[in-house]
């Protein structure tokens, strides 16, 4: 046991002087940090949206309605009221909490296609919403929104909030990691197999499945927090349904239900994304046949190789140890 331990450490150790080194590497290269951030922004979101998909079973093609709600909540207490980060950013995740709880309470008696129906629904009317409303600047979008301040030290530059954002994204993790392992946890994945059975053995299924959808608003909200202060300036084009289903592709490409699939998707979605803008009008027809081959070979997502491995090994080791009996 405290060998195991020490070897975690040592491990984790490992892992952050390889991290330092290739951020100290990529200080200058610009291009890269701002595709780093934006790459955290999906990991937390999508994250999010595996405890609501791939832990509880309830699909969402409507999650950039939560991007929004906190983008455009911290954006305009930011801008219109001029109060500081620390008090709009928990702003936007109260508001996303919110917004995920009335989605999820008709949401929590709906499955499948009906469920998809309703979230696309609920994403186009925010769109709508922001995309004509006085208060949000309409299609003219919010601009001028402030950098984030941490005791007076400005993150301005890409490569500061780069830093501010992996120690955000391993919070956003460990915070996932513990609900997944608690009794919560359980819960969801009780629904997710069998809801039916799980009502049987004293969970309450509704209670379950709208906290699921509030976990992931939350997410998801303070990921759209952080893209307002990352770019300065918000409109509703970024809110479409469009980036509703580049979420849900990031999750089924790295593999949902595990700890590293929606990082792993977030990562090569979004690199893929940008190395394919170089072929214009050809990019989508290449980018959906790639995704088209993950899906019909690799079922189980990008991250799916790596438990295919795991159990390999885990078979020969017992099969070594079977012969050496």
């Amino acid at each position: 046991m405290q060998q195991t331990q020490k070897k975690k450490i040592l491990t984790a150790v490992v892992c952050l002087v390889l991290l330092a080194a290739a951020l100290m590497a990529l200080r200058n290269q610009q291009y890269i940090l701002t595709l780093l951030n934006f790459v955290c922004m999906y990991m937390i979101s999508v994250s999010g949206l595996d405890v609501l998909f791939g832990y509880s079973g309830q699909i969402s093609l409507g999650h950039a309605a939560f991007y929004a709600a906190g983008a455009y909540t911290t954006a305009l207490m930011t801008t219109k009221l001029g109060l500081s980060v620390w008090l709009t950013i928990p702003a936007a995740c109260v508001v996303s909490l919110i917004l995920g709880i009335v989605v999820a309470l008709p949401a929590s008696k709906l499955i499948h296609h009906f469920l998809a129906l309703l979230t696309i629904s609920v994403g186009q009317l925010v769109y709508i919403v922001l995309s004509r409303a006085e208060f949000t600047n309409a299609m003219a979008g919010v601009s001028r929104i402030p950098d984030i301040s941490i005791f007076g030290f400005e993150l301005d530059n890409n490569f500061r909030f780069l830093i501010f954002m992996i120690v955000m994204v391993a919070l956003f993790l460990v915070i996932k990691q513990r609900i997944i392992n608690s009794r919560v946890g359980r819960a969801f994945l009780a629904i997710r197999e069998n809801p039916v059975a799980a009502g049987g053995i004293g969970i309450n299924v509704q209670k379950y499945k709208v906290m699921a959808f509030a976990i992931s608003a939350v997410f998801t909200g303070f990921a759209g927090a952080m893209y307002a202060h990352f770019v300065g300036f918000i409109s509703p084009e970024t809110f479409n349904t469009s980036q509703s289903v580049m979420f849900m592709t990031m999750l089924l490409f790295g593999g949902m239900g595990n700890f590293a699939g929606p990082l792993i998707g977030a990562a090569v979605i979004s690199v893929l994304n940008e190395s394919l803008q170089v072929l214009g009008s050809y990019r989508m027809l290449v980018y959906g046949a790639f995704i088209l081959v993950v899906l019909l070979f690799l079922p189980r997502g990008i991250s799916g190789i790596i438990d295919i491995i795991r159990e390999l090994l885990h078979r020969r080791k017992g099969g070594n140890h079977a012969d050496a009996a």
